[in-house]
Protein backbone atom coordinates (compact mmCIF):
# COMPACT_ATOMS: atom_id res chain seq x y z
CA UNK A 1 0.00 0.00 0.00
CA UNK A 2 1.85 3.13 -1.18
CA UNK A 3 1.61 6.19 0.82
CA UNK A 4 -1.28 8.32 1.13
CA UNK A 5 0.05 11.79 -0.62
CA UNK A 6 1.43 9.58 -3.56
CA UNK A 7 -2.90 7.95 -3.92
CA UNK A 8 -3.93 11.88 -3.58
CA UNK A 9 -1.64 13.32 -6.29
CA UNK A 10 -2.50 10.64 -8.73
CA UNK A 11 -6.37 11.39 -7.97
CA UNK A 12 -5.52 15.25 -7.97
CA UNK A 13 -3.78 13.83 -11.73
CA UNK A 14 -6.95 12.35 -13.19
CA UNK A 15 -9.01 15.29 -12.21
CA UNK A 16 -6.42 17.92 -13.86
CA UNK A 17 -8.18 17.38 -17.48
CA UNK A 18 -11.95 16.87 -16.06
CA UNK A 19 -11.45 19.81 -13.48
CA UNK A 20 -14.26 22.19 -16.07
CA UNK A 21 -16.94 19.00 -15.99
CA UNK A 22 -16.29 18.83 -13.03
CA UNK A 23 -16.64 22.09 -12.02
CA UNK A 24 -20.30 22.36 -14.09
CA UNK A 25 -21.55 19.72 -12.01
CA UNK A 26 -20.98 21.90 -8.54
CA UNK A 27 -22.14 24.85 -10.18
CA UNK A 28 -25.50 22.98 -11.22
CA UNK A 29 -25.60 21.91 -7.33
CA UNK A 30 -25.22 25.24 -6.19
CA UNK A 31 -28.20 26.35 -8.17
CA UNK A 32 -29.99 23.33 -6.52
CA UNK A 33 -28.89 24.60 -3.04
CA UNK A 34 -30.06 28.23 -3.55
CA UNK A 35 -33.61 26.88 -4.73
CA UNK A 36 -33.30 24.86 -1.56
CA UNK A 37 -33.13 27.16 0.54
CA UNK A 38 -36.11 29.04 -1.60
CA UNK A 39 -38.18 26.31 -0.96
CA UNK A 40 -37.88 26.50 2.62
CA UNK A 41 -38.21 30.24 3.03
CA UNK A 42 -41.27 30.22 0.54
CA UNK A 43 -42.85 27.35 2.98
CA UNK A 44 -42.77 29.16 6.06
CA UNK A 45 -43.95 32.25 4.07
CA UNK A 46 -46.90 30.61 2.58
CA UNK A 47 -47.33 28.74 6.52
CA UNK A 48 -47.80 32.30 8.10
CA UNK A 49 -50.00 33.87 5.27
CA UNK A 50 -52.56 30.69 5.66
CA UNK A 51 -52.25 30.90 9.87
CA UNK A 52 -53.10 34.19 9.74
CA UNK A 53 -49.29 35.40 10.62
CA UNK A 54 -48.71 37.32 7.49
CA UNK A 55 -50.76 39.29 5.13
CA UNK A 56 -50.00 38.88 1.71
CA UNK A 57 -51.88 37.18 -1.09
CA UNK A 58 -51.86 32.91 -0.16
CA UNK A 59 -52.96 32.44 -4.30
CA UNK A 60 -48.98 34.10 -5.04
CA UNK A 61 -47.24 32.38 -2.36
CA UNK A 62 -48.38 28.76 -3.64
CA UNK A 63 -47.88 29.82 -7.37
CA UNK A 64 -44.63 30.97 -6.09
CA UNK A 65 -44.18 27.33 -4.34
CA UNK A 66 -45.04 25.39 -7.24
CA UNK A 67 -42.75 27.57 -9.50
CA UNK A 68 -39.70 26.83 -7.25
CA UNK A 69 -40.65 23.06 -6.64
CA UNK A 70 -40.89 22.64 -10.79
CA UNK A 71 -36.94 24.49 -11.08
CA UNK A 72 -36.05 22.17 -8.64
CA UNK A 73 -37.65 19.21 -10.59
CA UNK A 74 -35.51 20.91 -13.77
CA UNK A 75 -32.32 20.92 -11.82
CA UNK A 76 -32.38 17.18 -10.58
CA UNK A 77 -32.86 16.01 -14.41
CA UNK A 78 -30.20 18.14 -15.83
CA UNK A 79 -27.69 18.08 -13.06
CA UNK A 80 -28.02 14.14 -13.32
CA UNK A 81 -27.91 14.02 -16.85
CA UNK A 82 -24.93 16.40 -16.80
CA UNK A 83 -22.87 13.90 -14.38
CA UNK A 84 -23.82 10.94 -16.45
CA UNK A 85 -22.03 12.45 -19.44
CA UNK A 86 -18.95 13.27 -17.71
CA UNK A 87 -19.01 10.09 -16.14
CA UNK A 88 -19.03 7.85 -19.04
CA UNK A 89 -16.71 9.76 -21.23
CA UNK A 90 -14.20 9.95 -17.95
CA UNK A 91 -14.52 6.37 -17.32
CA UNK A 92 -13.45 5.71 -21.51
CA UNK A 93 -10.82 8.57 -21.64
CA UNK A 94 -9.18 7.27 -18.06
CA UNK A 95 -9.73 3.47 -19.38
CA UNK A 96 -7.99 3.96 -22.82
CA UNK A 97 -4.78 6.01 -21.46
CA UNK A 98 -4.15 3.11 -18.68
CA UNK A 99 -4.69 0.52 -21.46
CA UNK A 100 -2.37 2.12 -23.45
CA UNK A 101 0.38 2.49 -20.94
CA UNK A 102 -0.14 -1.57 -20.41
CA UNK A 103 0.26 -2.06 -24.18
CA UNK A 104 2.99 0.22 -24.10
CA UNK A 105 4.70 -1.41 -21.25
CA UNK A 106 8.12 -3.45 -21.61
CA UNK A 107 7.20 -6.48 -21.25
CA UNK A 108 10.51 -8.99 -20.01
CA UNK A 109 9.23 -12.56 -20.81
CA UNK A 110 5.99 -12.49 -18.37
CA UNK A 111 3.93 -10.04 -17.49
CA UNK A 112 3.73 -8.73 -13.84
CA UNK A 113 -0.43 -8.71 -13.69
CA UNK A 114 -2.62 -11.63 -14.32
CA UNK A 115 -4.68 -10.28 -17.18
CA UNK A 116 -7.62 -11.17 -14.83
CA UNK A 117 -6.17 -8.69 -12.49
CA UNK A 118 -5.23 -5.94 -14.87
CA UNK A 119 -8.69 -6.73 -16.30
CA UNK A 120 -10.32 -5.80 -12.77
CA UNK A 121 -8.00 -2.77 -12.58
CA UNK A 122 -9.28 -1.38 -15.90
CA UNK A 123 -13.18 -2.35 -15.18
CA UNK A 124 -13.48 -1.99 -11.65
CA UNK A 125 -10.50 0.53 -10.11
CA UNK A 126 -11.37 3.31 -12.90
CA UNK A 127 -15.00 3.31 -12.19
CA UNK A 128 -14.37 3.92 -8.40
CA UNK A 129 -11.84 6.69 -9.07
CA UNK A 130 -13.89 8.25 -11.82
CA UNK A 131 -17.11 8.01 -9.52
CA UNK A 132 -15.01 9.42 -7.18
CA UNK A 133 -13.86 12.71 -9.11
CA UNK A 134 -17.05 13.20 -10.98
CA UNK A 135 -19.74 12.42 -8.72
CA UNK A 136 -18.41 12.48 -5.17
CA UNK A 137 -16.47 15.49 -5.45
CA UNK A 138 -18.76 18.11 -6.87
CA UNK A 139 -21.25 16.87 -4.53
CA UNK A 140 -18.80 17.15 -1.17
CA UNK A 141 -18.30 20.96 -2.90
CA UNK A 142 -22.11 21.27 -2.71
CA UNK A 143 -22.38 19.74 0.06
CA UNK A 144 -19.95 21.75 2.25
CA UNK A 145 -21.79 25.06 1.01
CA UNK A 146 -25.42 24.31 1.78
CA UNK A 147 -24.27 23.48 5.28
CA UNK A 148 -22.96 26.54 5.18
CA UNK A 149 -25.96 28.17 3.93
CA UNK A 150 -28.62 26.35 5.89
CA UNK A 151 -26.53 27.27 9.12
CA UNK A 152 -26.38 30.93 8.26
CA UNK A 153 -30.71 30.37 7.55
CA UNK A 154 -30.79 28.49 10.75
CA UNK A 155 -28.68 30.54 12.88
CA UNK A 156 -30.87 33.87 11.17
CA UNK A 157 -33.81 32.29 12.77
CA UNK A 158 -32.59 31.19 16.42
CA UNK A 159 -28.83 31.03 17.31
CA UNK A 160 -29.92 28.78 20.18
CA UNK A 161 -31.34 25.55 18.64
CA UNK A 162 -28.10 26.54 15.93
CA UNK A 163 -25.79 26.15 18.66
CA UNK A 164 -27.34 22.89 19.65
CA UNK A 165 -27.15 21.08 16.52
CA UNK A 166 -23.38 22.62 16.13
CA UNK A 167 -22.35 20.86 19.00
CA UNK A 168 -24.07 17.43 18.74
CA UNK A 169 -23.27 16.47 15.25
CA UNK A 170 -19.57 16.72 15.02
CA UNK A 171 -19.74 14.59 18.03
CA UNK A 172 -21.75 12.31 15.95
CA UNK A 173 -19.46 12.69 13.32
CA UNK A 174 -15.99 11.98 14.91
CA UNK A 175 -17.64 9.01 16.45
CA UNK A 176 -18.50 7.04 13.39
CA UNK A 177 -15.07 7.62 12.09
CA UNK A 178 -12.39 6.44 14.47
CA UNK A 179 -11.84 3.82 11.95
CA UNK A 180 -10.78 5.39 8.90
CA UNK A 181 -6.93 3.34 9.17
CA UNK A 182 -8.28 -0.06 9.37
CA UNK A 183 -11.32 0.83 7.07
CA UNK A 184 -8.90 1.76 4.17
CA UNK A 185 -6.60 -1.64 4.69
CA UNK A 186 -9.87 -3.54 4.23
CA UNK A 187 -10.43 -2.17 1.35
CA UNK A 188 -7.00 -2.86 -0.13
CA UNK A 189 -7.89 -6.18 0.89
CA UNK A 190 -11.07 -6.56 -0.57
CA UNK A 191 -10.14 -5.12 -4.13
CA UNK A 192 -6.87 -7.51 -4.42
CA UNK A 193 -9.65 -10.26 -3.46
CA UNK A 194 -11.94 -9.21 -5.94
CA UNK A 195 -8.89 -9.77 -8.84
CA UNK A 196 -7.88 -12.75 -7.37
CA UNK A 197 -11.59 -14.42 -7.98
CA UNK A 198 -11.74 -13.01 -11.49
CA UNK A 199 -8.41 -13.71 -12.41
CA UNK A 200 -9.45 -17.40 -11.32
CA UNK A 201 -12.43 -17.65 -12.77
CA UNK A 202 -11.29 -16.40 -16.51
CA UNK A 203 -8.37 -18.38 -16.23
CA UNK A 204 -10.46 -21.48 -15.47
CA UNK A 205 -13.08 -20.95 -18.41
CA UNK A 206 -10.67 -20.21 -20.92
CA UNK A 207 -8.97 -23.73 -20.41
CA UNK A 208 -12.92 -25.42 -19.21
CA UNK A 209 -11.42 -28.28 -21.54
CA UNK A 210 -8.17 -29.01 -19.85
CA UNK A 211 -9.52 -28.62 -16.41
CA UNK A 212 -12.42 -31.13 -16.84
CA UNK A 213 -9.88 -33.29 -18.85
CA UNK A 214 -8.06 -33.65 -15.37
CA UNK A 215 -11.18 -34.53 -13.56
CA UNK A 216 -10.50 -30.86 -11.22
CA UNK A 217 -13.41 -29.42 -11.47
CA UNK A 218 -14.74 -29.70 -8.61
CA UNK A 219 -11.09 -28.66 -7.28
CA UNK A 220 -11.36 -25.08 -9.20
CA UNK A 221 -14.82 -24.78 -7.71
CA UNK A 222 -13.45 -25.01 -4.26
CA UNK A 223 -10.81 -23.12 -4.71
CA UNK A 224 -13.05 -20.04 -6.36
CA UNK A 225 -15.22 -20.73 -2.97
CA UNK A 226 -12.26 -20.65 -0.57
CA UNK A 227 -11.52 -17.04 -2.40
CA UNK A 228 -14.44 -16.06 -2.04
CA UNK A 229 -14.98 -16.98 1.33
CA UNK A 230 -11.85 -14.72 2.64
CA UNK A 231 -13.37 -11.79 0.86
CA UNK A 232 -16.94 -12.36 2.05
CA UNK A 233 -15.11 -12.36 5.64
CA UNK A 234 -13.34 -9.34 4.88
CA UNK A 235 -16.32 -7.53 3.96
CA UNK A 236 -18.59 -8.06 6.58
CA UNK A 237 -15.49 -6.99 9.38
CA UNK A 238 -16.44 -4.18 6.48
CA UNK A 239 -19.85 -3.98 7.18
CA UNK A 240 -19.46 -4.26 10.83
CA UNK A 241 -17.50 -0.80 10.88
CA UNK A 242 -19.76 0.94 8.74
CA UNK A 243 -22.96 -0.27 10.58
CA UNK A 244 -21.51 0.97 14.14
CA UNK A 245 -20.44 4.07 12.38
CA UNK A 246 -24.05 4.77 10.97
CA UNK A 247 -25.51 3.81 14.34
CA UNK A 248 -23.44 6.65 16.10
CA UNK A 249 -24.15 9.05 13.16
CA UNK A 250 -28.05 8.59 12.71
CA UNK A 251 -27.77 8.30 16.77
CA UNK A 252 -26.71 11.85 17.02
CA UNK A 253 -29.04 13.06 14.12
CA UNK A 254 -31.93 11.80 15.55
CA UNK A 255 -31.08 13.61 18.85
CA UNK A 256 -30.79 16.96 16.57
CA UNK A 257 -34.09 16.67 15.44
CA UNK A 258 -35.59 15.68 18.29
CA UNK A 259 -33.87 18.93 19.76
CA UNK A 260 -35.56 21.05 17.31
CA UNK A 261 -38.47 19.38 17.38
CA UNK A 262 -38.76 20.01 21.05
CA UNK A 263 -37.99 23.48 20.72
CA UNK A 264 -40.33 24.03 18.08
CA UNK A 265 -43.20 22.83 20.52
CA UNK A 266 -42.15 24.88 23.53
CA UNK A 267 -42.16 28.07 20.89
CA UNK A 268 -45.32 27.15 20.02
CA UNK A 269 -46.64 26.62 23.56
CA UNK A 270 -45.44 30.29 24.70
CA UNK A 271 -46.10 31.92 21.38
CA UNK A 272 -42.36 32.48 20.52
CA UNK A 273 -42.57 30.01 17.35
CA UNK A 274 -44.76 30.43 14.10
CA UNK A 275 -46.33 27.14 12.51
CA UNK A 276 -44.59 28.69 9.99
CA UNK A 277 -41.10 29.02 11.53
CA UNK A 278 -41.49 25.41 12.94
CA UNK A 279 -41.56 24.35 9.25
CA UNK A 280 -38.63 26.35 8.37
CA UNK A 281 -37.02 24.71 11.52
CA UNK A 282 -37.70 21.35 10.69
CA UNK A 283 -36.93 21.89 7.14
CA UNK A 284 -33.62 23.57 8.18
CA UNK A 285 -32.35 20.65 10.56
CA UNK A 286 -32.37 18.25 7.45
CA UNK A 287 -30.68 20.50 5.34
CA UNK A 288 -28.19 20.99 8.03
CA UNK A 289 -27.81 17.37 9.12
CA UNK A 290 -28.40 15.73 5.61
CA UNK A 291 -24.81 17.15 4.24
CA UNK A 292 -22.94 16.27 7.29
CA UNK A 293 -24.14 12.68 6.90
CA UNK A 294 -23.35 13.00 2.85
CA UNK A 295 -19.73 14.19 3.63
CA UNK A 296 -19.40 11.21 6.25
CA UNK A 297 -20.91 8.88 3.18
CA UNK A 298 -17.66 10.31 1.11
CA UNK A 299 -15.27 9.04 3.24
CA UNK A 300 -15.49 5.67 2.67
CA UNK A 301 -15.85 6.81 -1.16
CA UNK A 302 -13.30 8.29 -0.64
CA UNK A 303 -11.17 5.34 0.99
CA UNK A 304 -12.20 2.77 -1.76
CA UNK A 305 -10.47 5.72 -4.78
CA UNK A 306 -7.64 6.06 -2.52
CA UNK A 307 -7.46 2.12 -2.96
CA UNK A 308 -7.85 2.33 -6.92
CA UNK A 309 -5.87 4.57 -7.52
CA UNK A 310 -2.84 2.84 -5.84
CA UNK A 311 -4.04 -0.08 -8.03
CA UNK A 312 -4.24 1.60 -11.50
CA UNK A 313 -0.50 3.50 -10.34
CA UNK A 314 0.86 -0.02 -10.38
CA UNK A 315 -0.42 -0.19 -13.59
CA UNK A 316 0.47 3.17 -15.11
CA UNK A 317 4.28 3.21 -13.79
CA UNK A 318 5.62 0.35 -15.34
CA UNK A 319 8.27 1.21 -17.60
CA UNK A 320 7.42 2.39 -21.31
CA UNK A 321 9.06 1.35 -24.73
CA UNK A 322 10.73 3.87 -26.76
CA UNK A 323 8.54 6.15 -28.38
CA UNK A 324 10.40 6.77 -31.69
CA UNK A 325 9.46 6.66 -35.45
CA UNK A 326 9.44 3.51 -37.15
CA UNK A 327 12.92 2.98 -39.40
CA UNK A 328 11.40 0.90 -42.88
CA UNK A 329 14.90 -0.79 -43.51
CA UNK A 330 14.44 -1.77 -47.89
CA UNK A 331 14.12 -5.10 -48.92
CA UNK A 332 15.09 -8.14 -47.30
CA UNK A 333 17.54 -6.78 -44.32
CA UNK A 334 19.97 -8.89 -42.88
CA UNK A 335 20.59 -9.51 -39.12
CA UNK A 336 23.85 -9.74 -37.27
CA UNK A 337 24.12 -10.91 -33.53
CA UNK A 338 26.85 -9.98 -31.87
CA UNK A 339 27.72 -11.91 -28.44
CA UNK A 340 24.60 -11.43 -27.72
CA UNK A 341 23.77 -13.25 -23.80
CA UNK A 342 20.35 -13.07 -22.43
CA UNK A 343 19.24 -14.22 -18.74
CA UNK A 344 15.68 -14.10 -17.47
CA UNK A 345 15.02 -12.49 -14.20
CA UNK A 346 15.44 -14.22 -10.85
CA UNK A 347 17.28 -16.78 -13.39
CA UNK A 348 20.45 -18.35 -12.70
CA UNK A 349 22.37 -19.27 -15.75
CA UNK A 350 21.62 -17.02 -18.90
CA UNK A 351 19.31 -18.36 -21.87
CA UNK A 352 21.96 -18.12 -24.27
CA UNK A 353 25.85 -16.12 -23.84
CA UNK A 354 27.66 -14.69 -26.43
CA UNK A 355 26.14 -15.72 -29.57
CA UNK A 356 27.13 -14.68 -32.69
CA UNK A 357 25.55 -15.23 -36.31
CA UNK A 358 24.53 -13.35 -39.21
CA UNK A 359 21.23 -14.06 -40.96
CA UNK A 360 22.34 -13.19 -44.84
CA UNK A 361 19.65 -10.57 -46.45
CA UNK A 362 17.43 -12.84 -48.46
CA UNK A 363 18.04 -16.35 -47.02
CA UNK A 364 15.99 -19.03 -45.25
CA UNK A 365 17.50 -19.87 -42.09
CA UNK A 366 16.32 -22.46 -39.83
CA UNK A 367 16.67 -22.22 -35.69
CA UNK A 368 16.95 -25.53 -34.12
CA UNK A 369 17.87 -27.24 -30.65
CA UNK A 370 15.86 -28.79 -28.00
CA UNK A 371 13.30 -27.83 -25.92
CA UNK A 372 14.40 -25.08 -23.26
CA UNK A 373 17.52 -24.23 -25.08
CA UNK A 374 16.62 -20.41 -25.98
CA UNK A 375 14.70 -20.55 -29.76
CA UNK A 376 11.36 -18.64 -29.05
CA UNK A 377 13.95 -16.44 -26.96
CA UNK A 378 16.06 -15.62 -29.07
CA UNK A 379 13.79 -14.15 -31.75
CA UNK A 380 11.59 -12.15 -29.41
CA UNK A 381 15.45 -10.29 -27.91
CA UNK A 382 16.18 -9.97 -32.26
CA UNK A 383 12.52 -8.17 -32.23
CA UNK A 384 13.20 -6.01 -29.32
CA UNK A 385 10.73 -7.38 -27.77
CA UNK A 386 13.22 -8.48 -24.91
CA UNK A 387 16.34 -6.57 -23.89
CA UNK A 388 19.52 -8.80 -23.92
CA UNK A 389 21.95 -8.36 -20.81
CA UNK A 390 24.99 -7.41 -23.62
CA UNK A 391 25.91 -7.89 -27.23
CA UNK A 392 24.25 -6.28 -30.03
CA UNK A 393 21.53 -6.82 -32.97
CA UNK A 394 22.34 -5.11 -35.99
CA UNK A 395 20.12 -5.20 -38.31
CA UNK A 396 21.49 -4.26 -42.24
CA UNK A 397 21.59 -2.58 -44.87
CA UNK A 398 22.24 0.13 -44.05
CA UNK A 399 23.41 -1.19 -40.74
CA UNK A 400 20.79 -0.24 -38.21
CA UNK A 401 20.55 -1.58 -34.26
CA UNK A 402 17.05 -3.16 -33.42
CA UNK A 403 15.20 -1.24 -31.26
CA UNK A 404 11.80 0.31 -30.95
CA UNK A 405 11.88 2.09 -33.76
CA UNK A 406 13.05 -1.16 -36.40
CA UNK A 407 9.74 -4.08 -35.05
CA UNK A 408 8.26 -2.36 -38.18
CA UNK A 409 10.15 -4.51 -40.58
CA UNK A 410 9.08 -7.51 -38.97
CA UNK A 411 6.84 -10.16 -39.91
CA UNK A 412 6.04 -12.57 -36.65
CA UNK A 413 4.22 -15.92 -36.38
CA UNK A 414 4.36 -16.40 -32.77
CA UNK A 415 4.12 -20.04 -31.29
CA UNK A 416 1.00 -21.92 -30.31
CA UNK A 417 -2.81 -20.30 -30.91
CA UNK A 418 -2.37 -16.47 -31.69
CA UNK A 419 -6.02 -16.04 -33.26
CA UNK A 420 -8.21 -13.82 -31.55
CA UNK A 421 -12.28 -13.84 -31.03
CA UNK A 422 -14.19 -12.47 -33.99
CA UNK A 423 -13.77 -12.74 -37.69
CA UNK A 424 -10.99 -14.60 -40.05
CA UNK A 425 -11.20 -11.06 -41.79
CA UNK A 426 -11.00 -9.27 -38.65
CA UNK A 427 -8.07 -11.76 -37.42
CA UNK A 428 -6.11 -10.92 -41.01
CA UNK A 429 -7.30 -7.27 -40.22
CA UNK A 430 -5.34 -6.75 -37.24
CA UNK A 431 -1.70 -6.70 -39.61
CA UNK A 432 -3.05 -4.66 -42.16
CA UNK A 433 -6.70 -2.84 -41.75
CA UNK A 434 -6.36 -1.83 -45.22
CA UNK A 435 -6.01 -4.89 -46.95
CA UNK A 436 -8.57 -6.12 -49.87
CA UNK A 437 -10.08 -9.43 -50.09
CA UNK A 438 -7.88 -10.30 -53.04
CA UNK A 439 -4.80 -9.45 -50.59
CA UNK A 440 -6.63 -11.65 -48.02
CA UNK A 441 -6.99 -14.41 -50.14
CA UNK A 442 -3.35 -14.52 -51.77
CA UNK A 443 -1.63 -14.75 -48.42
CA UNK A 444 -3.94 -17.45 -47.27
CA UNK A 445 -3.17 -19.51 -50.41
CA UNK A 446 0.22 -18.89 -50.16
CA UNK A 447 -0.57 -20.08 -46.18
CA UNK A 448 -1.90 -23.15 -47.79
CA UNK A 449 -5.07 -22.01 -46.32
CA UNK A 450 -7.32 -21.95 -49.62
CA UNK A 451 -9.74 -23.72 -46.94
CA UNK A 452 -10.77 -20.70 -45.60
CA UNK A 453 -12.65 -20.22 -49.52
CA UNK A 454 -14.84 -23.48 -48.74
CA UNK A 455 -15.94 -22.21 -45.01
CA UNK A 456 -19.85 -21.53 -45.06
CA UNK A 457 -19.68 -17.86 -44.22
CA UNK A 458 -15.75 -17.46 -45.70
CA UNK A 459 -13.77 -15.00 -44.40
CA UNK A 460 -16.57 -13.81 -42.08
CA UNK A 461 -16.13 -16.97 -40.34
CA UNK A 462 -16.16 -16.47 -36.76
CA UNK A 463 -13.14 -17.73 -34.30
CA UNK A 464 -13.63 -18.09 -30.72
CA UNK A 465 -11.51 -17.22 -28.37
CA UNK A 466 -8.16 -18.47 -28.94
CA UNK A 467 -9.49 -19.47 -32.28
CA UNK A 468 -11.91 -22.57 -30.65
CA UNK A 469 -13.64 -23.90 -33.76
CA UNK A 470 -10.62 -24.14 -35.69
CA UNK A 471 -8.27 -27.05 -35.65
CA UNK A 472 -4.74 -26.11 -34.55
CA UNK A 473 -3.42 -26.66 -37.82
CA UNK A 474 -5.87 -24.50 -39.35
CA UNK A 475 -5.62 -21.69 -36.70
CA UNK A 476 -1.84 -21.71 -37.68
CA UNK A 477 -2.36 -21.05 -41.16
CA UNK A 478 -4.39 -18.17 -40.85
CA UNK A 479 -1.63 -17.21 -38.77
CA UNK A 480 0.96 -17.41 -40.92
CA UNK A 481 -1.06 -15.49 -43.30
CA UNK A 482 -1.66 -12.59 -41.18
CA UNK A 483 2.07 -11.79 -40.67
CA UNK A 484 2.34 -12.20 -44.78
CA UNK A 485 0.32 -9.03 -44.78
CA UNK A 486 2.95 -7.14 -42.82
CA UNK A 487 5.16 -4.88 -45.09
CA UNK A 488 8.15 -5.70 -43.61
CA UNK A 489 11.22 -7.54 -45.41
CA UNK A 490 11.61 -10.26 -42.22
CA UNK A 491 9.82 -13.20 -41.60
CA UNK A 492 9.86 -14.79 -38.17
CA UNK A 493 8.36 -18.05 -37.92
CA UNK A 494 8.06 -19.87 -34.28
CA UNK A 495 7.14 -23.39 -34.54
CA UNK A 496 4.63 -21.92 -36.89
CA UNK A 497 4.47 -25.75 -38.83
CA UNK A 498 3.82 -27.97 -35.70
CA UNK A 499 -0.02 -28.49 -35.67
CA UNK A 500 0.73 -29.31 -39.52
CA UNK A 501 0.87 -32.78 -41.20
CA UNK A 502 3.89 -33.59 -43.24
CA UNK A 503 2.75 -33.07 -46.85
CA UNK A 504 0.72 -29.88 -45.87
CA UNK A 505 3.67 -28.15 -44.02
CA UNK A 506 6.22 -29.05 -47.30
CA UNK A 507 3.83 -27.75 -49.19
CA UNK A 508 3.63 -24.69 -47.10
CA UNK A 509 7.13 -24.31 -47.04
CA UNK A 510 7.59 -24.46 -50.64
CA UNK A 511 5.11 -22.06 -51.47
CA UNK A 512 6.97 -19.40 -48.86
CA UNK A 513 10.17 -20.43 -49.95
CA UNK A 514 8.56 -20.00 -53.97
CA UNK A 515 7.22 -16.46 -52.84
CA UNK A 516 9.64 -14.60 -50.86
CA UNK A 517 13.20 -16.28 -51.35
CA UNK A 518 15.11 -13.55 -52.15
CA UNK A 519 12.65 -10.95 -51.16
CA UNK A 520 12.26 -11.50 -47.51
CA UNK A 521 14.73 -13.26 -44.78
CA UNK A 522 13.33 -15.70 -43.11
CA UNK A 523 14.14 -17.25 -39.91
CA UNK A 524 11.96 -20.31 -39.13
CA UNK A 525 12.48 -22.34 -35.42
CA UNK A 526 11.52 -25.53 -35.84
CA UNK A 527 12.10 -28.87 -34.38
CA UNK A 528 11.22 -30.74 -37.76
CA UNK A 529 13.09 -31.60 -40.88
CA UNK A 530 10.84 -30.62 -43.23
CA UNK A 531 12.28 -26.37 -42.77
CA UNK A 532 16.02 -27.61 -42.58
CA UNK A 533 15.44 -28.72 -46.37
CA UNK A 534 13.91 -25.82 -47.65
CA UNK A 535 16.54 -23.33 -45.82
CA UNK A 536 19.97 -21.98 -46.76
CA UNK A 537 21.20 -21.87 -43.52
CA UNK A 538 20.66 -23.56 -40.08
CA UNK A 539 21.77 -22.41 -36.16
CA UNK A 540 21.91 -24.76 -33.35
CA UNK A 541 21.49 -23.95 -30.03
CA UNK A 542 23.02 -25.95 -27.88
Amino acid sequence: MRPFRECLRGLFATLRPLRWRVALSAFLGLLQVAASLSFVWCSKRVVDIATGEFSGSLLKGVIIFAGILLVLILLRTISRYWEGYVVVNAQNDTRSKVFERVMRSIWQGKERFHSGDTINRLEEDIRVVVDFICVALPDLLVTVCQFIAASIFLFSLSAQLGWILIFIMPVAVLGSRLFFRRMRSLTNEIRSGDSRVQAHMQETIQHRIVVRAMGSTDDVVDRLDNIQDEVRGKTITRLNYSAFSRIVLQGGFSLGYAAAFIWSVYGLSNGTVTYGLMTAFLQLVGQVQRPIADITMQIPRFIRALSSEDRLLELSEQSQEENVPEIHLPGAPGIRLDNLTFTYEDAKKPVFKDLSFDFKPGTMTAITGSTGKGKSTLVKVIMNLLKPDSGSVTLYDPPTPSGAGTLCNFMYVPQGNSLMSGTIRENLHLANPNATDDELYKVLSIASADFVKELPEGLDTLCAEVGAGLSEGQAQRIAIARALLRPGGILILDEATSALDAQTERDLLAGLAHEYHGRKTILCITHRPAATDYADFSLKLA
